[in-house]
């Protein structure tokens, strides 16, 4: 393949920067082979997917290209910003952001790298040998999934008690906007508990996942619970109350569903966890992993009153507190007997 075929591109707006860099790179004679990766390659583009454009040389011309000049490469757009990776010595990304807003990732390797595992679309290629290479790193790296461990269930479901005890410190510290990034732990913990209940597999680490292996989490999870998940993980956090209100939505999504749930299809013994933690000094309870209210606080008695332990956050108990009715704030919504 030493002519350029650009015929097979998908028809998108990516296209027309596609063909221009490859127009204008394909006649150096140090270039082995062009080609595109990505959801453009497999036919699965749409208008805002990034271009993932590949570029393998001859190795004893890799060096001018960890610092390519793009005026020569982009004639009809400019690179309006940009960002560099390395990947050992015989790899870089160059992370670039078009004037046109394309994101325009371009990889220049190697031609002795074995190029990355990917749905790809050859532009050009001087070599036989690379294009045989090119040929069996053609298709779709598959999501990498796990079977589910209980105790790995168990240490989830601890550590959403654990972020979550922790908001009471940071809010009466008056750290609000801190809040926010714990509560962006907790929806991370929710999006891969909820994936194992609905699938019956464990995506990981969430901090790990790209917006490929993403997609696939939040279309199982979107399918079983339709508008519920969006509505828990997109509550308003504004102002101190709607930090409270979202707190406490989150856990009662955990106590009363998901984590009971979770705890009876693997067995686990977590109960006697959320107990201690949130004792409240012997004035707030659990019961089959609910929270249940045993006094009416007033006074002195409000600074131990925590649902789920706090003072100065201004949530209590349910059930009418002086404390609460001070600040004017709405008590959570918990089960109460």
């Amino acid at each position: 393949m030493t002519e350029l075929q650009l015929s097979n591109l998908p028809n998108l707006p990516q296209r027309a920067s596609i063909v221009e860099a490859a127009s204008n790179l394909w006649p150096e004679a140090e270039v082995v082979a062009l080609w595109v990766g990505g959801s453009l390659a497999r036919g699965a583009g749409d208008l805002f997917s990034d271009v993932d454009f590949r570029v393998a040389v001859t190795p004893d011309q890799l060096a001018p290209w960890k610092t390519p000049r793009f005026e020569r490469i982009f004639t009809h757009t400019t690179v309006a910003g940009q960002g560099v990776m390395q990947f050992g010595d015989d790899a870089v990304l160059h992370h670039l952001v078009l004037s046109n807003g394309e994101i325009f990732d371009f990889f220049v390797q190697s031609a002795t790298r074995l190029p990355t595992r990917e749905p790809l679309l050859i532009l050009g290629c001087r070599s036989e040998e690379f294009e045989r290479k090119l040929a069996g790193q053609n298709s779709i790296p598959p999501v990498e999934r796990q079977a589910v461990d209980g105790e790995v269930v168990r240490d989830l479901l601890v550590s959403f008690w654990i972020n979550s005890h922790k908001h009471r410190k940071v809010l009466y510290r008056g750290l609000d906007v801190m809040a926010t990034l714990g509560l962006h732990i907790e929806q991370g913990l929710l999006l891969r508990l909820w994936y194992i209940e609905v699938s019956g597999q464990d995506c990981g680490d969430m901090g790990r996942q790209t917006i490929h292996s993403l997609t696939e989490v939040v279309q199982t999870i979107e399918r079983a619970m339709g508008p519920q998940a969006l509505a828990l993980l997109g509550a308003p956090m504004g102002d101190r109350q709607e930090l409270c209100q979202t707190i406490e939505r989150n856990r009662q999504a955990v106590s009363q569903h998901l984590g009971r749930r979770l705890a009876q299809q693997y067995g686990l013994s977590i109960l006697l966890f959320w107990k201690r933690l949130c004792s409240g000094g012997g004035r707030y309870f659990w019961r089959g992993g609910e929270s249940i209210t045993r006094h009416e606080c007033s006074g002195a008695q409000a600074s131990s009153c925590l649902s789920f332990c706090w003072k100065l956050c201004h949530i209590t108990s349910p059930i009418g507190c002086r404390y609460q009715r001070q600040y004017s704030l709405p008590a959570p919504h918990l089960p109460v007997t």
